[in-house]
């Protein structure tokens, strides 16, 4: 099984061990992984109401870029997120790793709503 190195930042080829996944889901409950490639995967939680909340009092939701950084480095919870090596992802990494902490958070609609 792979691990993260010292630093807690995912090393080349790592992936997260399943005592690190119990540790995670232990400290956090839900947890989910992001699996880009063998090479890039994200283990991230869903987003509380209070964050968002924060967000939107800062301000930062109306700069899109910046909100996804701090939602990213907020929620991605393996590896740890190092921001001044952003601009080395590819371009969407973020983009889609706050896509999926909306969507286990329970931003949009996940089936068709029924009638009753």
């Amino acid at each position: 099984m792979l691990e993260k190195d010292n630093g807690g930042n995912m090393a080349e080829n790592f992936a997260p061990s399943q005592d690190v996944i119990n540790e995670l889901k232990a400290k956090f409950g839900d947890v989910y992984l992001a699996k880009f490639s063998p090479e890039e995967q994200y283990i991230y939680r869903p987003m509380r109401r209070l964050e968002y909340k924060q967000i939107i009092a800062l301000g930062q939701q109306e700069n899109k870029t910046f909100a996804e950084e701090k939602i990213a480095q907020m929620c991605v919870v393996w590896p740890q997120l190092d921001p001044t090596k952003f601009s080395a992802l590819k371009a969407g990494t973020i983009t889609t790793l706050v896509e999926l902490v909306m969507a286990c958070s329970n931003f949009g609609i996940t089936e068709e709503p029924v009638k009753l």
